[in-house]
């Protein structure tokens, strides 16, 4: 009942906590405070993104957000850059095999922008 369906949430929740305190500690720190625009750029990211999913409730949906943090923070540390990287093909393509249309290529750590639409990425349809 209801105890074991909190316990995932709580779980979730001290995850989301522990990253959004790593990510505003990588913010204020990042490239020893040598790239100031770089810095201002993760912690106000941070914060849009964050604010705007506070209130999901439903379990898969947290657990994608989360990944696509986790994804993107490996990213970053990666290249020694925080702006999203781009996937090699265009976002938002639906691309053809044969006579059928596949899915759009969507890769998982830039859902937020496709979510938030921010750079029209979202115009494409899918089609079956």
């Amino acid at each position: 009942g209801r105890p074991h369906r909190k316990q995932p949430m709580a779980s979730a929740r001290s995850t989301v906590l522990r990253l959004y305190r790593d990510i505003l500690r990588r913010g204020r720190h990042w490239k020893d405070g040598t790239e100031p625009a770089e810095a201002r750029y993760i912690v106000e990211e941070a914060r849009k993104l964050f604010r705007r999913n506070k209130d999901l409730d439903d379990q898969k949906a947290i657990h994608d957000k989360i990944k696509e943090c986790e994804s993107r923070v490996e990213l970053a540390e990666h290249y020694g850059n925080p702006y999203p990287r781009m996937y090699y093909a265009q976002p938002g393509v639906i691309y053809k095999s044969g006579n059928r249309a596949r899915k759009k290529i969507n890769p998982d750590y830039m859902h937020s922008y496709y979510d938030e639409d921010e750079f029209g990425l979202n115009d494409a349809k899918d089609t079956k």
